[in-house]
């Protein structure tokens, strides 16, 4: 499920609580050693910012990657 959500998340206007299904998307990649980039979140991930939702796709990125 979070396979398939993940790639519309990083969209604006950003949806609220986004950041933390995010984060639970980290933490299953993480504890599963997923690999696999998503190309939406390597976009995503690379733009500037320290909001939440930026913190996660960087670690989402670095766990898939």
């Amino acid at each position: 499920m979070l396979g398939t959500t993940l790639p519309h998340l990083p969209r604006d206007p950003v949806v609220r609580s986004s950041g933390a299904l995010l984060a639970l998307g980290v933490d299953c990649a993480s504890r599963s050693a997923a690999k696999g980039a998503i190309p939406e979140v390597t976009t995503a991930a690379a733009r500037s910012g320290s909001s939440r939702l930026l913190k996660n796709l960087r670690l989402l990125h670095d766990a898939l990657n």
